[in-house]
């Protein structure tokens, strides 16, 4: 007994066959972007440096900026509907992600960081009782690949992070004219003497 424990123990998670058509009571998904110097303030969401967390009990914990990494857990941003977390499952698996046989299991992701122009997808999975994780480079002259790039803007999407627009790298302008009071109309005058008793 005690040696079919030990077997069952050292079992490479790469041997494991995730096909439930919906997700198990313990799904969970981590992403992580990590971007290097010169990949920093890109406008695309997912080309940000940030991080996804969608918990078993169905919270997402989600945030961008330059301080978080692999072992960073946001704030609570939403609760997730059933369906909503069903639609991360079936995502995952349309991108290839609940296949534990082609992970990066060989790269620790604490372990990872970025060239200067480079960005880093982590995408790590957790159902069945057992981890995986999957790590996607690329390049700033380069483009992601589509399966992560599609998974991440769809957590970003969930989250509420979007990409930011044309107009908020151009600078902003107060120009209000030679009378910058023209466009508020006067107040009322007082009328009668009981509103000054």
């Amino acid at each position: 007994m005690l040696l079919a424990a030990v077997a069952a123990a050292c079992t490479d998670v790469r041997q494991l066959k995730v096909d439930a058509p919906e997700p198990p009571a313990d799904f969970a998904v981590d992403v992580t972007v990590l971007t290097g110097r010169s990949a920093k303030d890109l406008p695309q969401a997912h080309l940000r440096q940030g991080k996804y967390t969608l918990l078993a009990d169905g919270s997402l914990h989600a945030d961008t900026g330059d301080s978080l990494d692999f072992d960073t857990r946001p704030a609570r941003t939403r609760w997730l509907y059933h369906a909503q977390v069903e639609g991360v499952w079936d995502l995952a698996r349309e991108c290839g992600y609940l296949d534990p046989s082609s992970s990066s299991l060989e790269v620790w992701p604490q372990l990872v960081a970025p060239a200067a122009d480079e960005i880093v997808f982590l995408v790590w999975i957790r159902a069945d009782e057992a981890d995986w994780w999957y790590v996607r480079r690329c390049r700033t002259t380069g483009v992601p690949d589509p399966q992560v790039a599609r998974f991440v803007r769809a957590m970003c999407g969930l989250a509420w992070i979007t990409d930011v627009p044309p107009d908020r790298v151009l600078p902003q302008r107060y120009d209000f004219g030679p009378d910058p009071y023209a466009g508020f109309e006067p107040e009322p005058p007082l009328k009668g003497t009981a509103i000054l008793r």
